[in-house]
Parts: structure tokens; C-alpha cells; sequence
């Protein structure tokens, strides 16, 4: 019977329109469909990507030469960027905390080495160790100002900074004995700034003996130890 009867084929006008309403409907079809992996890699992985890409190539040549560059270097932008990828990578606020109270400390070592050292690079350290006391204080009142925070956290977050202020003016002491009569202007701007690390509404303690503890926090060293100051 299919020997006698043609095989049926569709009008030319009907394959037209068939193809032009299936090319119509492809892009619907064929375009990616929004899913929660597709949102979670819009939403951190890319960023992931590229502070990786920025930690492979400070595993590089440069990582030596960024980490003992000043304020003013070349490579120092390189220095800067390796700390805001630690922040953005940080667990929670207390570890961001930590961290700038570090990154405090870094810029008070490079403005000493400036001051004494390098003294070109001297007012770019007085004003990153600026901005880096401005940026842990304003951590530390923001951190202590969150509703529903806990004592123990508030607790930690004013030792820190106190701590932090303890370390900076040692060096900065250290600093005062060994640098020359011109350079002592850098030093004592420097120790306005040291003195912005105590929060606001709690007294500076001093050195004197006293017959009753203060109860409102721990003992320094117990959190962060004081070092040492080479003469």
C-alpha cells in the first residue's frame, strides 16, 4: 500500500511558520534558568574568585617586597588590598575587630620606620595610622552599639582597644627615645592619635596602685600581652 500511496510532505508555507515560532521560543528555552547555586555565585562566589586570584599572586614573587614596603611605595597598594581581602573573609565581627587592631599595629611599625628611617615616607604613615585608628574605634562603637549584644562581647571588644592603645604607646615611647629632637612633632602627633583607641564612655586607667579592681573588664595581659620594648 505505501507502494501505491506518496509520501505526504508539508507545505512550504507550514515549515516556515513551524521554524520561525520555534526559533521564537528558544531563547525562553535555551536561556539559563535562575536557581539558588546560579544566586549563591552572583552573590559571593565571583568575589571568592578574585580575592583568590589576589592571594595566588601575592604567593608570588612580591609578597616579600609588599609585606616590608612603606606608605608611599610602589608595591604598598599591593600590602593594603592582601588586609581588606582578610576583612571581607572574616567569620564574624570580633575577628574583623581583631584584625583591624593588627592592621592599627602594622601602620604604627611602618610610621616608626618612617620616622626614623625613611623620613619621605613619614606624613603618608602619620595619615594611614590616622585612618587606621579612626577605622578600629568606629569598629569598636559600632560593635559595642549593637542592640542585643552581650556583656562578654562588649567586654572583649573594649579590651581589644585598650589593649591596642597600651602596645601603641610603648612604641611610641621607644620611638620618643630614639629618634632626634626634629623628628619628636611626628611622634607626639602620633600619640594624639594612640590616645582615640579608648572608647568613649569609660575612663583611661592609669598606672597607679589601687585598692580595688576594676570589675568592668579583664586584665590586659590576659587577652593581649603587652610586648616588649627593645632600648
Amino acid at each position: 500500500m505505501s507502494d501505491r500511496l506518496p509520501r505526504p510532505e508539508p507545505r512550504g508555507a507550514f515549515k516556515r511558520a513551524l521554524r520561525a515560532q520555534l526559533m521564537a521560543q528558544a531563547p525562553g528555552v535555551l536561556a539559563p534558568r535562575e536557581t539558588a547555586w546560579s544566586r549563591l555565585q552572583r552573590g559571593w562566589l565571583r568575589p571568592a574568585l578574585v580575592a583568590a586570584a589576589i592571594l595566588v599572586l601575592l604567593a608570588g614573587g612580591t609578597t616579600k617586597a609588599a609585606a616590608d614596603s612603606l606608605p608611599g611605595d610602589p608595591l604598598y597598594g599591593v600590602k593594603r588590598v592582601a588586609e581588606q581581602v582578610q576583612l571581607a573573609f572574616a567569620l564574624d565581627d570580633t575577628t574583623r575587630l581583631r584584625l583591624l587592631a593588627e592592621h592599627a599595629d602594622y601602620r604604627l611599625a611602618e610610621l616608626a620606620e618612617a620616622v626614623s628611617t625613611h623620613r619621605g615616607n613619614a606624613p603618608v604613615a602619620e595619615d594611614e595610622y590616622a585612618v587606621a585608628v579612626q577605622t578600629l574605634t568606629a569598629a569598636v562603637d559600632a560593635l559595642r552599639g549593637t542592640p542585643g549584644i552581650s556583656e562578654d562581647t562588649r567586654t572583649l571588644a573594649e579590651d581589644v582597644v585598650d589593649a591596642a592603645h597600651a602596645k601603641h604607646e610603648a612604641v611610641l615611647d621607644d620611638l620618643a627615645d630614639r629618634v632626634s629632637s626634629s623628628e619628636q612633632p611626628d611622634v607626639e602627633r602620633a600619640r594624639e592619635q594612640s590616645d582615640k583607641l579608648h572608647p568613649s564612655d569609660r575612663p583611661v586607667e592609669t598606672s597607679e596602685p589601687t585598692d580595688r579592681p576594676n570589675s568592668t573588664r579583664s586584665p590586659l595581659p590576659a587577652r593581649t600581652p603587652t610586648p616588649s620594648v627593645r632600648r
